[in-house]
This record gives C-alpha cells, structure tokens and sequence, in this order.
C-alpha cells in the first residue's frame, strides 16, 4: 500500500520521472524484513529469476545474508523496460523477473499450489463463469481472453486508488478460501466474533440470498466466482484481522495540504502546468539518479556493452544469413586443414 501510495502523490503515477520504484522497493525491503530472514527462507522459500544471458528460469533457495534476499527479490521484482534498463545483479549475475522464462515454475506438479492474480486455469486465481473459453499461455502463466484480465494488467503498471488496491487483496483472500473449501481442508467462514447471535442472521441472509449455493459448508459461490464490492460486513465476517489490516493499510495518512492539492480544480491546474514543471522534475531526477548510480556506473558500463554485442551479433545472423554461413564454412576449412586458430595458439 505504500508503494501504490508513493506512485499515486506524482502526477503522473509511477510514469513521473521521480518515481523510482526499484529505490521503493529495495527501501521498502530493507525496512519490513527481519535480519535473520535468510535463516527463516533458506530451503524453504525459491525465489523465480530469469538470467539474462541465457533466458534461462533459475530458482534460489539459498542465502547467506539478508542484503542476498534483498537482492534476489529485487531482481525477481524487475520488469524489463517498465523497472528501468540495466537488470540488477545477484551474486555477480544479471538477473529480471522470472515470470519473463516460467511464470508457475514447478518443483512436484502433484504437490504443488499454482496461484495467480488473473483470470485463468490456476489452483488459486478470480474465477467468472462465462461462456468465453479463449486462453492463452504466456510463458506457463494462463489468461483467459477477457476484459478484465486486460483491466487487471493495466491495474498492475499504473497503481489504482488505496479502495479499490484493498479490494483486490480481499478478493485474493477469497481465491484462496474458495480453494480451501473445495478441497475440504476449511469448514467455511467463521463469523466475526464482534457480531451477536441476532446480527448473525441477517448477515448470513446478506451473503447467500437463497441460501442454497454454498461451497463446502457456508461459502457462497457468488463471493467464490466472481469480483466482490467492497462491502464491510461481508469482509468482517468472512475475516475480521484482514479487514482490520486493509482498513488500517488504506487510511488516510496524508496532511490538510495533500488533500488541498488532491481536490479537482487543483489537479486540474496541476495537469495544465506539466509542460512547465516536468522538464524542471526531470532534470533534478536525472541528476538524483546519476548521484546514486555513480558506484555501479563501470560494471554496468561494461555490461551494457556486452548486451549491445550480442544484441549486435544476433541481428547480424538473422538479417544476413550469408554471413553467418561463410564464418561456419571458414572455420569447417581452416579446421580441415589442420591449423585451427585454438589449436595453433595452444601449440
């Protein structure tokens, strides 16, 4: 939450040149994360990467430090282009997101859970009934072809409102009770222990109209199959500590001059001053991330002319085949002939 509200202040969202979101989330890691949290993941918890000189999904279990873990989930975070256009390093390897080579990576298929934020195929995911079966996989990941799928993808680059980010955590909730009360491993919601055996009644009547589709003993499937409003006595009942913890997450926390400058006429003029003001923001952003790219500035130097090599060298083969061709006939004949240029050197 304080990331979509940190994205949200800029005018722009998370487009503002001064939105740095690999700094938010590395800060954001530093703070919220035990010291100890290497000792408390390793071998319990893999981490998805994808290497970026091979394209290759590596999974890592293992780590020595905090400051690892740190990195690791950094680099699983990065998303090429939209985070930024050098990849972060993990032990000395340039890692991005490992949704980019395997977006369910699976250790036992019969033993493990897949989970994801989209509408699709997966164990714990938004379900809708609708007679549209199109699908598509996208490196492992199933999306269904729908509206709100393409609304959810949007909703992932450009943070929405603190409400509607609580409702999607909510309906996560759900995904997952649903899942668990299919499989028998839950009984059902239980009731808020706040609630009165009179005010109990209606709630229930609330939930299920009818009264009669129930998944396992007390979920109703239309919380199950579909996206749920935002409605505080579904929530209380269903989980009153989740509801404690979206409430508390999505307060308002910012000042009488946050809201002055939130009002329409206000942003408004805001929006109409941009030509003006980003220029200015601009340049003190690039001078701000210069400051702090100044210690990586030659390791990624150098990488970043390795990857115009090989970016080089493979549009070369794929445009001109016939260069390609007359290295290999080149190499075949110098090979024939006995004096290949390793063999020669070596000898």
């Amino acid at each position: 939450m304080d990331l979509v509200r940190k994205a949200r202040s800029r005018s722009i969202g998370s487009l503002h040149p001064s939105f740095n979101i690999n700094k938010c989330i590395r800060d954001g890691l530093r703070e919220t994360l035990p010291d100890n949290v290497h000792q408390i993941i390793s071998g319990r918890a893999c981490i998805s990467l994808t290497r970026v000189s091979d394209g290759e999904n590596v999974l890592v279990s293992d780590f020595h430090s905090k400051d690892e873990v740190v990195d690791a989930l950094l680099c699983s975070c990065f998303i090429p282009f939209f985070s930024g256009l050098i990849p972060p390093s993990f032990r000395g390897e340039r890692y991005v997101d490992g949704g980019v080579s395997d977006n369910v990576p699976l250790l036992d298929a019969k033993t493990t859970i897949t989970v994801s934020p989209f509408y699709g195929e997966h164990d714990i995911c938004p379900k809708v009934k609708s007679t549209n079966f199109f699908q598509v996989n996208v490196t492992n990941l199933s999306l269904r072809l729908c509206a709100r799928n393409l609304h959810l993808l949007t909703r992932a680059l450009f943070p929405p409102d603190l409400k509607v980010t609580g409702e999607l955590c909510f309906q996560g909730y759900l995904d997952a009770f649903r899942f668990l009360a299919e499989n028998g491993i839950c009984n059902g919601p239980q009731p808020s222990l706040s609630l009165s055996s009179e005010e109990m009644e209606p709630e229930a009547t609330h939930l299920c109209p009818e009264n009669s589709n129930l998944v396992g003993d007390q979920l109703p499937v239309n919380l199950c199959l579909t996206a749920v409003p935002w409605d505080d006595s579904i929530k209380e009942t269903l989980s009153p500590k989740l509801s404690t913890a979206v409430s508390e997450a999505i307060k308002d926390r910012d000042g009488y001059l946050s809201k002055a400058c939130n009002l329409l006429p206000i942003r408004i003029l805001s929006y109409l001053m941009l030509p003006c003001t980003l220029p200015v923001e601009l340049a003190i952003a690039v001078v701000h991330r210069l400051v702090i790219w100044f210690p990586d500035i030659p390791d990624d130097i150098q990488w970043l002319q390795w990857a115009t090599s090989q970016v080089y060298a493979r549009m070369t083969t794929c445009l001109l085949p016939s260069t390609r061709s007359r290295a290999l006939k080149t190499e075949h004949q110098t090979c024939k002939r006995g004096h290949h240029p390793l063999l020669h050197k070596s000898q």
